[in-house]
């Protein structure tokens, strides 16, 4: 990746790579008020739009936002985005990866194809973002933070490859912390449980012919958690960057069941189908 020739600014900078709405919008203001001068990537040329609007009160000093239409899983768009950010900013302190997709079915049912979009936008894009900004976060020793899932840990019914692609985000996080220890990069993990939104009735497109509960289609497929604030998570994720935190559960006491399937994963497996559809 090209270096910019603008001189760095004494203001951090961070990428939100899916920062145009909800949790992303949410953590584009948390690092705004943090002083952080932002760069957001997105899509929807309209939503980037009303995220620029939304935060134009929110910036501090001299921290500023800016945003940026791309494809996630595109390597040389997320490339001509990163190019721009270090061109306008003149250097990049965080990346937080929050592009992904959910799902709901069954795993006897599971389409390849459904499979392999899923990867693309849970586990791709985070690879792709990762890749393309390490060169910049080596020179200012940084942080990367994915935005995993319980379902990075635990593998509740019903939530289709979705619970696949997350377990195979997780791994991706921890051998790239492992790798880039040495130079100095942070990559740490914060997995959240249901997060509260706007979201649309049975997104999911839950019916007879799923084969799966209609309790399935609620966040989080149907556990019996309570939903957490989209600031609630952002505040998760400050401490992940500030304190370097490896990995971060929402809500903690989901760590005792964590815990519980290292003794016994039957009885964690029995925990789990009790709590959940």
């Amino acid at each position: 990746m090209p270096s910019s020739n603008k001189p760095s600014s004494e203001n951090p900078a961070a990428i939100v790579s899916g920062g145009s709405s909800g949790l992303g919008l949410a953590l584009a203001r948390t690092l705004l008020r943090r002083g952080y001068s932002v760069t957001i990537l997105g899509r929807d040329a309209g939503r980037l739009a009303a995220a620029r609007e939304s935060l134009a009160a929110d910036a501090t000093g001299e921290a500023t936002v800016l945003t940026l239409q791309a494809d996630a899983t595109s390597q040389a768009e997320v490339q001509a985005a990163v190019d721009a950010h270090l061109e306008t900013h003149g250097r990049l302190d965080v990346l937080i990866n929050v592009v992904g997709r959910s799902d709901r079915g069954r795993i006897d049912s599971l389409k390849l194809e459904v499979l392999r979009d899923l990867f693309e936008a849970n586990v791709i894009s985070t690879l792709i973002a990762s890749q393309t900004c390490l060169p910049a976060l080596r020179q200012s020793r940084g942080v990367i933070v994915n935005i995993g899932s319980l379902a990075s840990r635990l593998a509740p019914r019903y939530l289709g490859g979705y619970v696949v692609a997350k377990h195979a985000l997780a791994g991706l996080s921890r051998q790239l912390r492992l790798e880039c220890e040495d130079d100095g990069v942070h990559v740490g993990l914060v997995c959240p449980g249901p997060i509260a939104g706007d979201h649309q009735p049975n997104r999911y497109g839950v019916d007879a012919a799923s084969n799966v509960p209609e309790s399935a289609a609620a966040p989080g497929g149907g556990a019996k958690l309570s939903q957490l604030s989209p600031d609630t998570v952002a505040a998760a994720v400050m401490r992940c960057i500030d304190d370097r935190k490896v990995e971060i559960l929402l809500p903690g006491k989901t760590r005792l069941l964590m815990l519980i399937g290292t003794i016994s994963p039957r009885l964690a497996d029995w925990i789990l189908s009790r709590k959940t559809s």
